[in-house]
């Protein structure tokens, strides 16, 4: 979503000196400013005031004094301020106010913070922000009554009540004060999301995050389908959604109009769609490259989108056609901050009316649900690139299958996405800025989850016995000049030791990044009259989980973990007495039998050795269709990865998740425009037999922060040098240092609570 144009008389008039430093000035200086003259006091007074508690808290409040301070304002001196300087607060943050209140005498009852809180909204008469999420003491139901709504005239535009230990009554969102909310918030509130899918309620609601709320497919399906493309953020974290909910979401929630154009061609690639699909991915879409466009080369990928025109005199408004993204505007962000600030008027880039007008979804937040990768892929191909912020932390690497149960060990699962970079390019989303996504996009190391295993030997088997040949099934990576449009990245769950292949795969994206921001450069000093150029990856996030080497290598955990395996003298397989000779599957008569049963997706007969593609029959959309689908070559007495494919197709049964050959499988050497069994393909990376690694490689794992920070310190010291010893103004990016000079934020997870959990190196 972009930033609105400016009105004529906007545009046209000049701005005073003092309102373009006011942004920039001290604000202990704000109270002397507005006794200046009654200028300085237009211009100053909206900041001093618009967030009281902010700015009580800047003005030297003490978190002890919180309580005194508030009631002694609210009851005895706020009555007594003018009406025009009580009209300029506009947000009420209570969410680090006053949070360690827990009791009031019962003679004090009109003292209480609730009745304050009440007290203070009468008062301050244009509010549109309340946030009072993870507040203990204070009842949403109880400071937003009848009485409050009955008398009041300006209504809530943002609510916040996240965290909040307090059961909603059923008429909670009846109220009038709150039929004007374009921003609610009920992360884990207790209760049902019943009472919000209720026909002509919060007509006006553009932003609803209701993270940790036990949401489940039906629920989903049911709250989509009532507001439709009226959101334009929906945050769904830690929810109990499946792939069951990506239909409903597709069919709901995002607009007709597909933003991919054969216009981007030669940069870009386009897709081609066929009338068929799978239920598990989607429609079948393929990609068809350009010369250039699979390379990531082209000479014009950094050029901003020129603005779109529309040569009809009737065509809708611009602020109201939903459109391409030029790459360059500013991301409009969801967070209550951002809203809170855009509806006080002090976002220079976005107004009320661009959080107050939906388009159908642009930000959505999946993470910490079950949606699959394949789940991902369908969302992404059937959202017409209409997404700007996507969310989507940890996921099964498959969909649930009881058939994977069977070829895969009895407890082993994988998470993570593989071989789907390509869903990231602009070709499919075309609007995609901000990203937050498992590791294994970037690292190809899935996480590993197994009985009987500790942290440390999950991480070890990761990627000394999967990585290996998920490198083989996939050999791309999502690469940053994949889509230079993309200006954040979050990469989630990332493992904190590692044995180097993470440690060597991290490194290398960020010395991608340095080439990125070098190519981007050169681009621009070409020509002085090159158009503008996009500004590529400049935010990298790394969330890593919890040291498992913390308190020591030798804990309860790891100890476990050597009783289960041994030091590495022969392999340990995961199947253990279910192992069988390959030879015995192929003689197997439930094996090689006619599959004419009659259920959908499946072959009408036998699979003969000589076979490379399998005939699948399905219907789509109420039509039946016929696809041929690659299973491969037999080859007697092989063993390679491939082979793995085709015995998971013939022997296993895993004929789901049918779809054209992406890119990566095309680079692993799959024909081009053929179909493939993508869970057969996907279950491959699981191998057969493990070597359990020893406690001597398991004491040898690195820290990954550690390794990241030393080249990071190596690769500044050498961009410094060199400026220095050049004597340049402007130090060249990339070759030979190759220090990134964008933002690097490392996120930890510590077990003590008095640990700051988030660092950043510059």
């Amino acid at each position: 979503m972009e930033s609105s144009l400016p009105s004529y008389r906007a545009a046209t008039t000049p701005v005073h000196w003092l309102e373009q430093i006011a942004p920039y000035v001290d604000f202990t200086d704000y109270p002397a400013l507005c006794l200046v003259n009654h200028h300085c006091w237009g211009i100053f007074a909206p900041l001093l005031w618009n967030d009281l508690l902010r700015a009580a808290r800047l003005s030297g409040l003490d978190p002890s004094d919180d309580i005194n301070w508030w009631l002694n304002f609210v009851f005895k001196k706020l009555p007594k301020i003018r009406r025009d300087t009580r009209r300029l607060v506009r947000v009420l943050d209570a969410r680090k106010f006053a949070s360690d209140a827990y009791h009031f005498s019962a003679d004090q009852h009109e003292y209480t913070l609730p009745h304050s809180f009440k007290r203070a909204l009468t008062l301050l008469d244009r509010v549109d922000s309340l946030l009072l999420e993870g507040h203990a003491d204070l009842d949403p139901s109880n400071v937003l009554d009848s009485q409050l709504a009955a008398g009041y005239h300006h209504r809530l535009r943002l609510l916040s009540i996240g965290d909040c230990p307090f059961h909603l009554p059923a008429n909670f969102f009846a109220s009038p004060y709150l039929q004007d909310l374009v921003y609610l918030d009920l992360s884990r509130v207790p209760g049902s999301i019943r009472h919000l899918i209720q026909p002509a309620l919060l007509p006006h609601l553009r932003v609803l995050k209701i993270r940790g709320r036990e949401v489940e497919d039906e629920a989903l399906a049911a709250l989509v389908n009532l507001f439709r493309l009226h959101l334009w953020s929906l945050d769904l974290s830690d929810n109990k959604i499946t792939d069951v909910s990506i239909d409903p979401l597709i069919h709901a929630c995002f607009p007709a109009t597909d933003l991919r154009s054969d216009v981007y061609f030669d940069v870009e690639g386009r897709l081609v769609r066929r009338a068929a699909g799978d239920p598990h991915r989607g429609l079948f879409v393929f990609l068809l490259e350009s010369d250039v466009s699979g390379s990531f080369s082209h000479p014009q990928r950094y050029l901003a989108d020129a603005p779109a025109y529309t040569a009809e005199h009737h065509a809708e408004f611009p602020e109201y056609r939903v459109s391409r993204s030029n790459g360059c505007s500013s991301v409009l962000q969801d967070t209550a901050e951002s809203v809170s600030r855009i509806l006080a008027g002090g976002n220079h880039n976005f107004t009320a009316d661009d959080i107050g007008t939906s388009r159908g979804l642009t930000h959505l937040r999946l993470s910490r649900n079950q949606v699959s990768s394949f789940g991902l892929v369908k969302l992404l191909q059937s959202s017409n690139g209409q997404l700007h912020i996507l969310s989507c932390d940890s996921m099964p690497l498959l969909p649930h299958s009881g058939k994977l149960t069977s070829a895969w060990p009895r407890s082993a699962k994988l998470h993570g996405i593989l071989g789907e970079a390509y869903l990231f390019r602009p070709v499919i989303s075309s609007n995609l800025r901000v990203l937050q996504i498992h590791h294994s996009l970037v690292t190809h190391c899935p996480a590993l989850e197994m009985d009987g295993l500790s942290t440390l030997a999950r991480y070890h088997l990761a990627e000394s016995s999967i990585l290996p040949r998920v490198q083989q099934l996939f050999p791309q990576s999502f690469a940053p000049d994949m889509n230079p449009r993309l200006v954040s990245l979050t990469l989630t769950c990332v493992p904190r030791r590692s044995s180097g292949p993470l440690i060597n795969s991290l490194i290398r994206f960020l010395r991608q990044l340095s080439e990125q921001e070098q190519a981007i450069r050169e681009a621009g000093v070409a020509s002085w009259r090159s158009p503008h150029k996009l500004q590529g990856l400049r935010h990298l996030r790394l969330e890593f989980e919890p040291d498992p080497m913390i308190e020591g290598f030798s804990t309860s955990e790891d100890l476990d973990a050597e009783e289960l395996m041994t030091s590495g003298e022969q392999g340990f397989s995961f199947f253990d007495e279910r192992r069988e000779n390959p030879a015995k599957h192929i003689s197997n008569p439930d094996v090689n039998m006619s599959l004419s049963d009659g259920r959908s997706g499946e072959s009408s007969s036998p699979i003969r050795d000589s076979d490379t593609f399998l005939s699948h029959h399905s219907e789509w959309n109420g039509e039946k269709f016929s696809v041929p689908v690659w299973i491969g070559e037999k080859r007697v007495g092989a063993r390679d990865i491939k082979q793995r494919y085709r015995q998971l197709v013939v022997e296993h049964g895993l004929r789901d998740g049918v779809g054209p050959v992406t890119p990566a499988q095309i680079m692993a050497g799959l024909p081009k425009e053929s179909y493939i069994f993508h869970t057969a393909w996907c279950a491959s990376v699981m191998p057969s037999v493990i070597d359990s690694p020893s406690t001597v490689l398991l004491s040898g794992m690195k820290d990954v922060i550690h390794e990241l920070k030393q080249y990071r310190l190596a690769g500044r010291a050498r961009y410094e040098e060199l400026g220095r010893s050049q004597q340049m103004h402007q130090v060249p990016l990339g070759s030979p240092h190759y220090f990134w000079t964008g933002r690097l934020e490392v996120s930890t997870e510590q077990p003590m609570p008095q640990s700051r959990s988030t660092q950043y190196w510059r």
